[in-house]
């Protein structure tokens, strides 16, 4: 899975990287960024223009009567959302790329650990958006809502949890968010290129529990420990 995640992001970057079109009122940097909060997400119009933008990180599909459903959906499994009603629309068309600087995955004895690419560079995690409007406010304006995939975990990830986000790299990003490219066909394929990617890419290391926000939460939890 991927519940929390860092923000430390250089959007001029993204947007060039990605050939996207950046919107204003992006979300500030942050270090601890959880579910039902603002995050940057890049997706594909039907004209075809990629566009950098905000969403809500829990995705409502369209026909969502609330804000609040009874399940959480700021993760889907790749393997399953072309089955699942809440999923399957945004899987077919509306496929969605989350920037992030690093994620926090937990062991079983609820250890934090960072994840990062060696070198530093942001990650780009699959996704899906929806747009959802409300039907309980007058003048309710469309939300942009997103969920981040998730597969079975490889590599070093597997030494800390089950699951984990669908790595990309900007080159195949491009059909990912290509609107016109099959969702059956597509999903699979980016899936075994995400568990291969991450073998080469990834890097973690162990950090203190989280609270708060700031740069010190993705330290090496020794470091810190070094402090005291």
């Amino acid at each position: 899975m991927c519940g929390r995640f860092a923000a430390e992001l250089d959007y001029p970057e993204i947007a060039q990287m990605l050939h996207a079109q950046p919107s204003a009122g992006l979300p500030g940097k942050s270090w601890n960024v959880s579910p039902t909060q603002t995050i940057a997400v890049i997706g594909q119009d039907a004209r075809g223009v990629n566009h950098l933008a905000s969403a809500y990180w829990s995705l409502i599909p369209p026909t969502a009567e609330s804000k609040k459903l009874p399940y959480p959906t700021f993760n889907a499994r790749i393997e399953s959302a072309l089955d699942r009603p809440t999923f399957a629309q945004a899987a077919r068309h509306n496929r969605a790329i989350i920037p992030v600087s690093g994620y926090y995955e937990w062991t079983a004895e609820r250890k934090p650990y960072y994840f990062h690419a060696k070198d530093n560079r942001p990650l780009l995690l699959l996704g899906l958006y929806s747009w959802w409007l409300s039907r309980e406010r007058a003048n309710a304006t469309w939300l942009l809502t997103a969920t981040i995939l998730t597969r079975d975990s490889v590599g070093i990830a597997a030494q800390v949890h089950d699951r984990m986000p669908v790595l990309s790299d900007p080159q195949h990003a491009q059909e990912w968010l290509n609107r016109s490219v099959s969702g059956d066909k597509i999903l699979p394929e980016a899936s075994a290129y995400g568990a291969r990617l991450s073998q080469s890419l990834l890097a973690s290391h162990e950090v203190a529990p989280l609270h708060g926000d700031g740069p010190e939460l993705t330290e090496p939890y020794d470091e810190m420990m070094l402090r005291f």
